[in-house]
């Protein structure tokens, strides 16, 4: 069994750009599924081409320990009901979902999400031109870190 990690989007177009952020992140094609899934008690649409009576589900195999990267993508992404999950993932697919039966919920606090931006607080007033910005900037992320934990 797999760790996944799961959210639900509105369309197809927000959960692909949710992809190509986790792409653009290290995630490979193998480790990003996306799939229309209806709600549940709603019944098959006629034609396969009609997609808006479903939802739309981005899942992601966490096995390389970085399931807070999937949850901060998938909500700045707008996904909702984001959910933890175990499951076969097989060749790029959640081949054992089942549409009715819910991962554990992410709760708000979970991941490296913090409110934005980091980066106009972490910036000084007024510079003298010989501070190591790698370091004041560090400091920051690592002051910032110890008040979420």
């Amino acid at each position: 069994m797999s760790p996944i990690v799961a959210g639900r989007f509105d369309s197809i177009a927000s959960a692909e750009d949710a992809a190509r952020i986790l792409f653009a992140r290290g995630f490979s094609v193998w480790d990003v599924s996306i799939m229309s899934v209806r709600p549940p008690g709603e019944a098959q649409p006629e034609t396969q081409a009609d997609k808006s009576a479903g939802n739309v589900m981005l899942a992601a195999c966490v096995g390389n320990g970085l399931s807070s990267v999937v949850v901060d993508v998938l909500r700045e992404a707008g996904a909702s009901d984001l959910e933890r999950a175990q499951g076969r993932w097989e060749c790029g697919q959640w081949t054992d979902f089942d549409p009715n039966v819910h991962g554990e919920p992410v709760r708000d606090g979970e991941g490296e999400y913090w409110p934005r931006p980091l980066a106009r607080e972490s910036v000084a007033e007024q510079s003298t031109g010989n501070e190591d910005p790698g370091s004041e900037l560090e400091h920051f992320v690592n002051q910032k870190r110890a008040e979420h934990d």
